[in-house]
């Protein structure tokens, strides 16, 4: 099986932090969140598993940071999503479709012995900014376990919610009857959740549906989305299940997001005192309120920290009290107060008393 990762994407819903990185290198207990996605795959793939990553926005940091970090746990190949335009200097590109599509030169037809063989050689496709709370072990199970030609993870969600979501419509043995993204009309409360797995055969079909959008629209500016190829497949005769994720999902694409992932990882796991001269963290006339993270040479002075903080690498924290924050590495904060926050990385902030502050990196105030 091959695992193929769109992360070509600006994060405009994420900016300023996705200014000067991708935002699947936004910093989160104590990870990036494309860490945290790639050390549960690792827990659950073989290191000759082929990790199929589509890059584009801020491409050699991602490329770099990959060769540095998981050359030694998957095969690793790169392939370039290119912009299709640029927007006030940034970049824009056709989307996911597209960017799933791009991965369709390393699937060579071939003729499949059996429906395992099939699995086995077929695709498993993540998004670089959510992580399913369930084990992708259990994922997979469900796509074994039975003679589907693939399933896509879905989540239920409030009937209100459903109009700004791709949603999938089952029968009574959970196969998918239909996709509509964002429909004006309610007609499921099952979203899309953002992880998909294929056979090979229905792998190469779904290249091949997206490439008939791609062809429809070469001077059109919008984003091809998954859900109408996704739709040939099942209109082809593809068994595609709908799998519900029991434990939910993070997603990180929004601020407000960014902040609940955070609490739940930190409560997975919490900074320890023993932790303190391990990673070299200096914590001085402070109080923290478990769970917190904090980042090895990073320094607490004077300060309430928690609950709910992750502190980055080499940051500094001074007469500070904060709460339900993100603080990414190399921050230096000095008399601040606040709550429900988000600060970018290499900033200078001082004497601010305000919640839900959002503060983008190398920023001075």
């Amino acid at each position: 099986m091959k695992i193929i990762g769109p992360i070509a994407g600006t994060g405009s819903r994420l900016r300023p932090f996705t200014l000067s990185k991708p935002k699947a290198f936004l910093t989160v207990a104590g990870k990036t969140v494309l860490d945290h996605i790639l050390l549960k795959f690792s827990n659950t793939f073989d290191s000759d598993t082929e990790l199929i990553l589509i890059v584009g926005y801020k491409k050699q940091q991602i490329m770099e940071y990959i060769k540095n970090h998981y050359s030694d746990k998957f095969k690793l190949t790169f392939v370039e999503q290119f912009p299709r335009g640029y927007k006030e200097g940034i970049p824009y590109y056709w989307g996911l479709g597209e960017a799933v599509y791009l991965a369709h030169n390393r699937f060579k037809e071939t003729k499949m012995k059996s429906l395992d063989q099939d699995k086995r050689e077929g695709s498993l496709i993540f998004l670089g900014d959510m992580i399913p709370i369930d084990e992708y072990s259990y994922l997979l199970y469900k796509y074994w376990e039975s003679d589907v030609d693939g399933i896509i993870t879905v989540m239920k969600i409030p009937k209100e919610d459903a109009s700004s979501y791709g949603v999938v419509v089952v029968d009574s043995n959970n196969l998918i009857k239909e996709l509509v993204e964002k429909p004006k009309d309610f007609i499921s409360d099952l979203a899309i959740a953002g992880i998909y797995s294929f056979s090979k055969t229905a792998t190469i079909s779904l290249f091949k549906n997206i490439k008939k959008y791609l062809d429809q629209r070469p001077n059109n500016p919008k984003e091809v989305y998954m859900t109408e190829s996704l739709q040939d497949l099942v209109d082809q005769g593809y068994k595609i299940a709908a799998v519900e994720l029991k434990q939910g999902i993070l997603d990180f694409g929004r601020p407000s997001e960014l902040l609940r992932g955070n609490r739940y990882l930190l409560k997975q796991n919490s900074i320890s005192s023993e932790d303190f001269q391990k990673f070299k963290i200096t914590v001085e006339r402070s109080h923290l309120k478990n769970p917190v993270f904090i980042g090895s040479n990073a320094k607490i002075i004077n300060s309430v920290i928690g609950p709910y903080v992750s502190i980055g690498d080499q940051s500094s924290i001074e007469n500070c009290i904060l709460e339900n924050c993100v603080i990414e590495e190399r921050a230096h904060l000095n008399n601040i107060i606040s709550q429900n926050s988000i600060i970018g990385s290499n900033v200078k902030v001082e004497n601010i008393s305000k919640d839900n502050v959002i503060i983008g990196d190398k920023s001075i105030f």
